[in-house]
């Protein structure tokens, strides 16, 4: 709050028009007065969930390289023992690459999606859908990259946890997740492309 410049008096906080008390740095009347309306759960929810969705490319070759890997395994007698020279040593290599290029590829697309675009441009492609962004409470702004990935690894690591973090905004005054709250964060609605 800065001072009046007359009386020295501390001046009011700044009233968001449309009720909900002051509008101090950070708040949901202060980012819904300079940036726009704050995003609900359900269309942070559709965006997560169309993110997770594009992700899922990656178990294409997962899959792939699991069926590989059992017709790769040897065959086993009555005894329960494997018959020697019915394994396919090249199959199972080739599904055991598979699978590991499919996991690098559902990490990829995340790393991409939720921690370079999303930090660069506020929009993940869940996000741009929806027609939501991600900003910094104070700027308005995207967070940028490392900003991002902070708030991506602190959301997994609470949710492992405590699984509150996407929760917590039906309760919060502000409408911001535990992992938006730490990194200065929240989601607003923005038009859709």
């Amino acid at each position: 709050m800065g001072q009046h410049s007359a009386s020295g008096y501390q001046a009011a906080p700044t009233v968001n028009p449309y009720g909900g008390g002051p509008a101090y740095p950070g708040s949901k009347a202060f980012v819904e007065q300079h940036f726009g309306p704050i995003a609900g759960f359900g269309s942070r929810a559709g965006a997560l969930i169309i993110d997770v969705l594009l992700s899922i490319i990656g178990l294409i070759p997962m899959i792939i390289g699991a069926v590989m890997l059992v017709g790769a395994a040897p065959e086993i007698d009555e005894f329960g023992a494997s018959v020697p020279g019915t394994a396919d040593a090249g199959m199972a290599t080739t599904g055991g690459i598979l699978i590991f290029l499919g996991v690098m590829l559902m990490i990829g697309i995340q790393v991409w999606n939720r921690i370079f675009k999303m930090g660069r441009t506020g929009q993940s492609v869940g996000k741009k859908a929806m027609g939501i962004t991600l900003i910094g409470v104070q700027t308005g702004q995207p967070i940028g990259a490392l900003q991002s990935f902070l708030r991506e690894l602190l959301s997994g690591i609470i949710n492992q946890i405590f699984y509150l973090s996407y929760l917590w905004m039906l309760w919060d005054d502000n409408k911001q997740t535990l992992h938006d709250k730490i990194v200065s964060s929240t989601v607003i609605q923005v038009p859709k492309p």
